[in-house]
């Protein structure tokens, strides 16, 4: 029922109006007091006509940020002034009784009843309509970020390229200021930072960023390691009430990540990260689980082409190389033969060992091979004089991948030293050495060290063989390459955790 307390209200007139009203209408006097309020405004807001009538409107449902407005625009009215809001729809929010702060859609009308004007507000609850609108929006914006990341990353002229422009568009539309990507390497022992940051504003992901690079990702270890072991997306409303966070503390508190995946295998996952709190939002773990099965598709396609490049490169590069190594050989073997005999004993024995070593890397069913006989293989490969090098370490089985990236490494290590390095003279050493440890994330370092050789010049350009030890080494093993042009011999040091047995 509604409940009125102005003139005329006792002869029913008033009352049965607004019972028929679908609006919730609320009447109050020149100085802002409720003097009417309908069953529709009691549904709306919780309150009673009861509760209601007698009670100031704007501390009633008026949010503090409109009251000063309400107020100057009840004092500008009663003075004489123009009424800004009268014949108009507008929206705005206003509070029920249980605090919450709903959007309504008003429109005030003002009447004059025995010399007392009073104003009557219709106001309707557009919450409905509010969230579908914003439903819709997402929707809408969504799809277009579906199709413009989806297409964007088709065209892009790497996968990284295609990472950075998936992170840019996903922040954009998500209003997630941080976003970072994480490669699965081949071996999936350990996940590998892209190097890709986008932020809103420069220096932002710093802390975050430095926090990334000092923690070990394995499967189950914080976000992106609970993303790759599920499979699924993961949302973290708060990083500092999270036990599986180790990079808590570093500005941010919102956080969630997906995978991209493609035939039933991650091959790449991205994080966001928020500076507040977030509660997740299910529409969007339902976008990017459909984003991420599309992208993951785009991104292995586009790995697969990239591999492909740098086999052909490295195929020429590689033909290249094997030229100037049997000139080399070639070369040095007739500088110190006596005899020509004795030169092409030597010459075919050292091109028959370049030919086994190039059959240990065209094998691709190993189940498993030792280091040594790998690096042992890989210089007799290159036709260098085993007395020249030193070779320290504790012999372990590693897998086929690691065998040969280990092997092509060796390898360019030995073409360079033959063409600029400690091989190139009659009294350049080369030191191997490597480290290993157990467990369960076995612990690898390898480091090859020249001296002895001419006076080791700063390379003007990073070639292609820096290239093939950078994405070799550092990109299919998950490890860190460190090469130094240190004037009396070049060093070459690697660092990983690998998935190898140790012999004891």
């Amino acid at each position: 029922m509604s409940t009125l307390s102005f003139p005329l209200a006792a002869d029913g007139v008033f009352g049965p109006v607004l019972e028929t009203v679908l609006d919730a209408v609320i009447v109050i006097d020149m100085g802002g007091m409720i003097v009417g309020w309908n069953a529709v405004a009691h549904a709306t807001f919780g309150w009673t006509g009861e509760e209601a009538v007698g009670q100031s409107l704007e501390q009633l449902i008026v949010p503090p940020i409109h009251r000063q407005a309400h107020r100057t625009g009840l004092l500008r009215v009663a003075g004489g002034g123009e009424a800004h809001v009268l014949g108009k729809r507008i929206e705005i929010s206003a509070i029920c009784k249980d605090g919450r702060e709903i959007p309504v859609e008003l429109a005030i009308s003002r009447t004059r009843i025995d010399d007392e004007t009073y104003y009557f507000g219709f106001l309707r609850d557009i919450s409905a309509r509010r969230e579908a609108e914003a439903r819709l929006e997402r929707q809408a914006l969504e799809t277009r970020m579906l199709f413009e990341v989806s297409t964007m990353a088709s065209e892009a002229e790497s996968y990284e390229r295609a990472l950075e422009t998936t992170l840019r568009a996903i922040c954009r539309v998500s209003g997630w200021p941080i976003g970072h990507a994480f490669i699965v390497p081949e071996l999936e022992h350990r996940l590998v930072s892209a190097g890709i940051w986008i932020e809103d504003a420069p220096g932002r992901a710093d802390m975050i960023r430095a926090a990334t690079e000092n923690t070990a990702f394995f499967r189950g270890i914080g976000l992106p390691g609970q993303i790759w072991q599920n499979g699924e997306p993961v949302w973290v409303a708060d990083t500092d009430a999270e036990a599986n966070c180790p990079r808590k503390g570093t500005g941010f508190r919102g956080a969630f990540g997906f995978p991209l995946r493609t035939n039933g295998r991650t091959v790449a996952i991205l994080e966001f990260f928020s500076d507040i709190p977030t509660p997740p939002d299910p529409e969007l773990l339902l976008t990017i689980r459909t984003l991420g099965d599309q992208l993951g598709r785009v991104i292995e396609r586009k790995r697969t082409e990239e591999r492909q490049r740098l086999l052909l490169d490295e195929l020429n590069h590689r033909v290249k190389n094997t030229l100037s190594v049997v000139q080399g050989i070639a070369h040095q073997t007739f500088r110190s033969a006596a005899s020509m005999d004795q030169a092409r004993t030597i010459l075919t024995g050292r091109l028959n060992a370049v030919a086994k070593a190039h059959e240990l890397l065209a094998a691709d069913r190993w189940s498993k091979a030792p280091m040594l006989e790998i690096i042992e293989s890989a210089i007799a490969g290159c036709g260098a004089p085993r007395e020249r090098f030193d070779i320290t370490g504790r012999d372990f089985n590693v897998s086929p991948v690691t065998a040969v990236s280990v092997a092509l490494a060796i390898h360019e290590l030995c073409t360079n030293a033959f063409k600029y390095g400690a091989l190139s003279n009659d009294a350049g050493r080369v030191a191997i050495s490597w480290t290993a440890t157990g467990g369960r994330a076995p612990s690898f370092s390898f480091e090859w060290r020249e001296c002895g050789g001419p006076p080791v010049v700063l390379p003007t350009r990073k070639g292609f063989g820096s290239n093939l030890l950078q994405r070799g080494l550092g990109g299919d093993l998950g490890g860190k390459v460190e090469m130094d042009f240190a004037r009396d011999g070049f060093v070459c040091q690697f660092a990983a955790t690998l998935p190898a047995r140790v012999d004891g």
